[in-house]
Formats: C-alpha cells, structure tokens, sequence
C-alpha cells in the first residue's frame, strides 16, 4: 500500500491558541510613548500578520498583550512580529527617545480555558468518560512522562523565558477502532524518540481506540501546526511498517483524519508566574 504523508496545508484545525507575552523597555528605561499604546492601536499593527488582541496593558516600561494566534504561528515569529510593529510604533511618535525602545528578551506563556491539572485528569478519565473503563482488557494506553534536565533543554532559549503548552487531538481515519495497548504504545515510543527533533515534550499521552490525546509544551520557534503533521506521519509509519494488519482488517485509507483539535492551556499559578517573570527580567529583561 502507499503511504500518503501528510502535508501541512491539507489540514483543518479547531483550535483555541492564546498566548501572553510580556515585555519591558530597553534597560528599564521610561519610554513616554508607550502608555499612549492603546489596544486599538496595537490591534490594527498586527492584524495583518493574522494575530488578535484580547487584551493589553501597558506602561512606560511594560507591555503585556494577550493574543490569539492561528496554529501555523510560533510564538516567536509571532513575538517578533509585534516587537517590530510595536518598536516602528514608538519611533514614530518619539524619535530622539531611544535607539532601541523593547528589551531583546520576552516572556510568553500559553493560556487557555482549562489548566494543566485539569487537562491532565481529564486524560486520565479517557477510558471511563468513552466507557472503556469496566472492560476485562479496556482498550486504552495511557503515558505520564516527568520532566528531566535533558527534556527541559530542549524547550530553553537564548532570549526568552516560555511555558508553551497545548492540548492536541487526533482521531483516526473514519473514527475507526484500529489502537491495542501494543500499537499504541509503539507510536508512543516513537514520538518519544522525536521530541529532541521536533523540538517539544511530550507530557502525557492517551491512547483510545480511534484517537489519541496528547498533552504537549513546545520550544516557541516551533509551530503547533508542524508537530500536528510530523507526529501524524511518524505514527502512520510506525502502525504501517508494524500493525498494517489492523489498519486494513479497520479498512482505513489513511491512518489519521486530516483534522486535528488544538488548544492551549496554562499550567502556571500566580507564585509560579511570578517566579518565571523575575527570572526573565534578571537574565533577559535588559
């Protein structure tokens, strides 16, 4: 049978994908413009890049922006982008303030609806909420990964402090039961080997049947529509090369659906967030 890769641009996404950044002024210095920064301003600077103000605050040395952005956006490409408007912005309306108005370093963290506890029960819950759970052998496997120094290097950077974490879901082709514990533990073991490549980590996996849910935190020069694809090919490969009997006994043309739930979340309490920010300002707020 030929494999079919996918391809980023056959994809279609539901997704909610909120970020909040935060920045300061270069050294710390007082810029007068930047409190007349409204979001009505900031928001029509960046609409054409296809990201959208929530929320903004401001002051003559911060500037904190909650933003939605599409999945095929990294958080760095997005955090350059509105560094450069805002940056142009400031010259404009002070010219001889300062050569350099922002600070190099951010700080961005994901957000959403649901929290890292929740998300991470709600994985848990899987077999009992798709009632699998009172089955002799419940078809279900599920993974919890702890973080290690050498997982946590893959997610650092020069210029940035981020916790960029989401939620992703992916159901096979037709919604078909083609996953045994065996299978899906193989795909999990080869999107274990990735994550140096791919650059994220994966947190926790839950395998049912005919999906899987994926709990993840990704470097933020890493667009979550890329992982989306790359995990899709590399799970097709392995239940091709080693359980293609149950993907033609499940009649699938393909192994996934070319759709996939995204959505951020946050994982961060107000001590922790407070804690990331000093770290920020003291390593890269200058």
């Amino acid at each position: 049978m030929l494999l079919q890769p996918y391809q980023p641009n056959e994809l279609t996404f539901a997704w909610c994908y909120r970020v909040y950044f935060r920045w300061r002024t270069h050294r710390r210095k007082p810029n007068t413009a930047l409190p007349n920064l409204s979001a009505e301003i900031l928001g029509d600077l960046i609409k054409p890049y296809g990201i959208h103000l929530l929320e903004l605050g401001t002051d003559a040395i911060d500037l904190r922006a909650l933003v939605s952005l599409t999945p095929h956006e990294s958080v760095s490409a997005a955090a350059s982008k509105m560094k450069g408007r805002v940056s142009k912005w400031l010259t404009e309306q002070s010219p001889a303030e300062y050569a350099q108005h922002l600070a190099r370093g951010y700080f961005a963290v994901t957000s959403g609806e649901s929290t890292a506890d929740a998300i991470d029960a709600y994985l848990d819950r899987q077999g009992e909420h798709h009632d699998y759970a009172d089955r002799a052998r419940p078809p279900i496997f599920v993974r919890t990964d702890v973080a290690t120094p050498e997982t946590e290097s893959i997610l650092q950077t020069d210029h940035a402090i981020t916790r960029l974490r989401f939620h992703i879901v992916l159901a096979t082709w037709g919604r078909r039961g083609i996953f045994g514990s065996v299978a899906a533990e193989a795909v999990s073991d080869r999107w274990l080997q990735l994550q140096s490549d791919l650059r994220l980590v994966l947190d926790k996996i839950s395998f049912l049947p005919d999906h899987v849910h994926l709990a993840v935190t990704l470097h933020p020069a890493v667009d979550p529509a890329s992982v989306v694809v790359s995990l899709m090919n590399a799970g097709q490969e392995i239940v091709w090369s080693e359980f293609d009997h149950d993907a033609i006994q499940a009649g699938v043309e393909r192994l996934w659906q070319p759709s996939a739930y995204l959505g951020s979340f946050g994982d961060l309490t107000s001590n922790a967030i407070s804690a990331y920010v000093a770290r920020w300002e003291r390593d890269l707020g200058g």
